[in-house]
């Protein structure tokens, strides 16, 4: 199988190069009314927004709002699919909490710690990887975006903070053209409505306007038999073209309300052997194509909250509260002196409840001791066998998790001033910047021990018993399935913290350009201090919930002061040679630092009065675990070629990039994973990867074509321990851990004239390796058809997952039965899904 995809891959090599041959010959460049859409674009993200792609020695792509669409991505993280470099499973469901790498970097413990999500060129939240509270939850791909951008490592380093692997940009419509729609999409073989809509264009002769979002409601694909998707989100903004015509100021608005799963996993059946995993399928009882263990009885559940009282909550997945204003500045003093100003204060809250998915057997809780007392007996705790024996082979023990975000606002600015010089030889440009954001990170946790059946329709919530045939309250050990209040995590846990974090970073660039090359070079002075506090939980105490008395943990045990600050260097440099108007080459050099920020805490690295623990303070056993390094570095080195031209009466581009890179980081884990066992580790983790991005874009008339790959070879090696002794790690590189060889996505439509269009997209990833084996990678098939049968008129078919394929995407995440078939976990791609859609433009 690996063969294959690396013929398949090669065949892409070769195909760039040989695309590459004819533009050589070619004396003039193609009209830019052609290259719409290919490499003529000017780059807007994480750079000095004055280059045309094939002219910038950076890797950067840019996917359309409407190829997204086609698309219909079933997570926000699935769009990144569609951008070279960017490596993750897409399955994590439309609430967000997804790992997200970058060319072959893979996340160590969760989120998303080397890219950083934009909006309109400014993070929505500072670090990626915030302990439930990742970047994906918090942006939203909607109808206002224009197009989505991506710049992978270079200027990311130098002109964006705490991105040193990639920046992702949500670049808005301004409304400079009139227009907009209205759309309603509606779910055929699922419950779930949503209406679309934008509008925009122009007030006066210099001022235009866009406004859009949606309205979300329903059950979606894995039906838990009540709404779990419910949101709202709308965004405008406003801009005012100065009328020298030498600049103009906007204003941003966004509200949202969003309520949306994630998906937590499922059970499946499979073939072990050799150390592969073959035949991944469905567990009787439980497809997680279309099955979930979110359950109408289990909408809501008790914690024991901050206030130290007991209160039900609702088990609503991840939900956010979000208003934000910003503002934009642009204005050229003079042909050679600009400043841009980008500005945004957001107010976000929110929250994360969600029922985490582990099994274990029920022989093996009968007859254990649990909450000191011998289990005789598991009943339905719910539902309509409420009472009755349970007495499937398999239990969900795994938690019921709510944690409440209090506050992850933020105020951020970014000022840029930049001069250009004619040398006579080149033109020079000089750029000097300011970037400052203070982000907020305030939570409490609840964790708690839960216990339910092996389902994927609406599982009930199981309670023990201490007696085979008694149900009275006495004879109860658990309420509700629950057997401890925030204690399931250990006091790690049970945690509460009120964080802030400013980041401070001076930043400038050196731009030497002419017909034949640019050089570029640019550097970023980083400071961020930390400060805040942490508690943890506290020694158990029993609380009475409902007449049985349960374990409880509540934030009143170790607290931590946070009062330091780390200061950093990035830095970056390239050139590009413009071999033709339609060719150029390229190559860079990077070293960019991201602050290792809340997952710090809780992990014995700080000293009383806040500051960092020293190494000779860990020698001398002063420090729990040793030191967490506060900053981790990503070196990458990449060269490349970016081409267009025409061929076989068409017209195509290509860029491709050979990239090699390396990076260190430790983090604090505090659940158990395969590189943590038995949880509340200090990960020191290595890695280093080299491979290859591939882009390319051919258009044939009313025929299009998209192709995007990405392939690497990533190794790993790590250290995990726990009060200081080491409980897991391997002394050399190994094949990294949850990264596929090769993904790729590959999307082409037709146009019927005006009356139809017909798109299909395929998207897949060869297999990933969890230290014991490896799980198969698949390729997933999705079309749509759109048919406009009057002017403005558009009705719309989406399939998802047009085969059902059963496609883990990689990332299982152990074996629970052995034998034939084995029985394991992961978290498959939705299932076969159809959506209709109808809209209306004007």
């Amino acid at each position: 199988m690996r063969k294959a995809y690396l013929r398949t891959f090669a065949s892409a090599a070769t195909l760039a190069l040989a695309m590459a041959t004819p533009a050589m010959a070619q004396d003039e460049a193609a009209p830019a009314e052609e290259e719409a859409g290919m490499l003529d674009e000017i780059v807007v993200t994480a750079s000095g927004r004055d280059q045309t792609k094939i002219e910038s020695s950076i890797s950067v792509t840019s996917v359309s709002a409407q190829m997204i669409q086609d698309f219909q991505p079933s997570s926000e993280a699935e769009v990144f699919k569609l951008l070279p470099g960017i490596q993750v499973p897409g399955t994590s469901g439309p609430g967000g909490n997804s790992n997200i790498a970058v060319r072959g970097l893979p996340v160590a413990t969760g989120g998303a710690p080397f890219v950083q999500l934009q909006e309109d060129g400014l993070p929505v939240v500072l670090f990626g990887d915030i302990q439930f509270g990742n970047n994906d939850y918090f942006t939203k791909f909607d109808p206002t975006v224009a197009n989505v951008e991506a710049v992978r490592g270079g200027s990311a380093t130098t002109f964006a903070s705490q991105a040193p692997g990639a920046v992702i940009n949500y670049i808005s419509n301004y409304g400079r053209e009139e227009g907009g729609y209205v759309e309603l999409k509606k779910g055929i073989d699922y419950n779930e409505t949503q209406l679309n809509f934008r509008y925009g264009g122009s007030l006066t002769d210099s001022m235009n306007f866009h406004v859009g979002g949606f309205f979300k409601k329903g059950r979606g694909p894995l039906d838990a038999g009540y709404n779990t998707s419910e949101s709202l989100q709308v965004k405008a903004n406003l801009t005012k073209e100065f009328d020298d015509g030498k600049g103009y100021f906007r204003l941003l608005f966004k509200y949202a309300d969003t309520q949306e799963p994630n998906y937590t996993g499922a059970p499946a059946l499979a073939r072990i052997s050799g150390g592969k995993v073959t035949s991944v399928g469905p567990w009787p009882g439980f497809d997680g194509r279309k099955d979930t263990n979110y359950s109408k009885y289990n909408q809501s559940f008790l914690i024991y909250n901050r206030d130290g009282n007991l209160e039900r909550v609702d088990m609503d997945g991840i939900t956010t509260k979000q208003k934000s204003i910003g503002g934009q500045f642009h204005y050229e003093f003079s042909d050679n002196f600009t400043v841009d100003n980008n500005f945004r204060w957001s107010d976000i809250s929110g929250g994360f409840a969600s029922p985490f998915l582990g099994i274990a057997t029920s022989v093996s809780i009968l007859g254990s001791t649990v909450n000191g007392r011998t289990v005789a007996a598991i009943r339905y705790a719910s539902g309509p066998n409420a009472g009755q024996l349970y007495t499937g082979q398999y239990v969900d023990n795994n938690v019921n998790v709510k944690t409440n975000i209090r506050d992850l606002g933020s105020l951020v600015n970014d000022l840029t001033l930049a001069g250009k010089f004619d040398t006579g030889f080149a033109e020079l440009t000089a750029r000097v910047g300011y970037f400052y954001m203070d982000q907020d990170i305030a939570m409490d946790w609840h964790v708690n021990k839960s216990l339910r059946e092996l389902s994927g329709n609406s599982p009930s919530q199981l309670d023990l018993y201490d007696s085979a045939t008694l149900t009275g309250v006495a004879n109860k050990i658990t309420q509700e399935g629950i057997s401890g209040y925030n204690n399931n995590w250990g006091n790690c846990c049970a945690r509460d913290y009120d964080l802030s974090y400013t980041n401070t970073a001076p930043y400038m660039q050196l731009v030497l350009d002419n017909d034949d090359f640019n050089l570029d070079g640019s550097v970023r002075f980083e400071r961020v201090k930390a400060a805040g506090y942490t508690i943890g939980g506290g020694a158990e105490f029993n609380i009475n919930s409902n007449g049985v008395l349960i374990p409880t943990m509540t934030a009143n045990g170790a607290r931590e002061i946070l009062d330091y600050a780390r200061s950093y260097t990035s830095w970056t440099v390239g050139g590009l040679w413009k071999v033709s108007p339609d060719l150029s080459l390229f190559g860079r050099t990077s070293k960019g630092g991201r602050f290792n920020s809340d997952r710090q805490t809780v992990s014995g690295k700080f000293n009383a009065d806040g500051s960092l623990c020293t190494r000779a303070q860990a020698t001398a056993l002063a420090c729990t675990d040793g030191v967490t390094p506060s900053v981790d570095f990503v070196t990458q080195h990449e060269i490349g070629v970016k081409n267009r031209g025409s061929i076989g009466g068409g017209r195509y581009s290509v860029e491709f990039t050979l990239l090699k890179g390396d990076f260190k980081r430790s983090d604090f884990e505090p659940t158990v994973t395969g590189i943590c066992p038995g949880g509340g580790c200090v990960i020191d983790n290595s890695f280093k990867t080299k491979g290859a991005e591939f882009f390319a874009t051919l258009n044939f008339g009313d025929f299009n074509f998209i192709a995007n790959a990405t392939y690497t070879k990533a190794k790993q090696k790590f250290t995990s321990t726990r009060n200081g002794t080491q409980v897991a790690g391997s002394a050399n590189f190994g094949r990294a851990l949850g990264i596929p060889d090769l993904s790729y996505s590959l999307t082409g439509s037709y146009d019927f004239g005006d009356i139809a269009t017909l798109g299909v997209t395929a998207v897949g990833q060869s297999g990933t390796f969890d230290g014991t084996l490896e799980y198969p990678g698949k390729t997933v098939f999705n079309t749509n058809l759109k048919v406009r049968p009057m002017e403005n008129l558009e009705l719309g078919l989406n399939v998802y997952n047009l085969f059902n394929t059963y496609d883990a995407r990689g990332n299982g995440v152990g074996v629970f039965q052995t034998g034939t078939p084995a029985g394991i976990t992961g978290t498959p791609v939705i299932g076969q899904t159809f959506t209709g859609s109808l809209r209306f433009s004007f």
